[in-house]
């Protein structure tokens, strides 16, 4: 039975995901292009629009259907390992969100040739720019997404034991 609810449960959270970030990347091509840079939460998050034939900082932007199948790959793979092994929730959670993410990237990519991008941030700009001398990247949910559940995954990956902690004491 649990196998059962496995199987159902975290694709179809995959799927809401996946959805719910292509309705607001439809959005955002609708109605973003033609607007100014919108502020949402002033000073740390606008809305813009641009489309990214290929990852932050322009890597890999000449080679968008290669990075398209390279996320569709990751995010179907993902959804296999979901259905097939058991996972703690928070685990699961993680690999449904980076699926959720790499997966709606890769239909812009394939579809469209570039992916939706429609966020900035005037914080990570001023900080990237005291570093680079460049703003920081326009991202998408998707994106946020992918890096939501990389954090979770590396928070529920298993901690080893230092040498010193598993000796007894005398």
């Amino acid at each position: 039975m649990l196998r059962v609810a496995q199987f159902t449960w975290w694709p179809l959270l995959t799927g809401a995901l996946l959805i719910t970030d292509l309705l607001v990347k439809s959005w955002a091509t609708q109605t973003l292009p033609a607007q100014p840079l919108q502020p949402i939460v002033p000073g740390l998050l606008n809305l813009t629009y641009t489309l990214n034939e290929g990852m932050a900082w322009g890597l890999l932007d000449t080679l968008p259907v290669p990075l398209a199948a390279l996320r569709l790959l990751v995010g179907l793979v993902l959804i296999a390992v979901l259905v097939t092994f058991t996972h703690a929730p928070a685990r699961a959670l993680a690999l449904s969100l980076i699926a959720a993410g790499a997966l709606s990237n890769a239909i812009d990519g394939l579809t469209g040739g570039a992916v939706v991008d429609y966020l900035s941030s005037p914080l990570l700009d001023a900080a990237h720019r005291a570093i680079t001398g460049r703003n920081f990247p326009i991202f998408n949910g998707a994106d946020v997404l992918v890096l939501a559940g990389v954090l979770l995954l590396l928070l529920t990956l298993p901690r080893s034991r230092s040498h010193h902690a598993t000796q007894e004491t005398p």
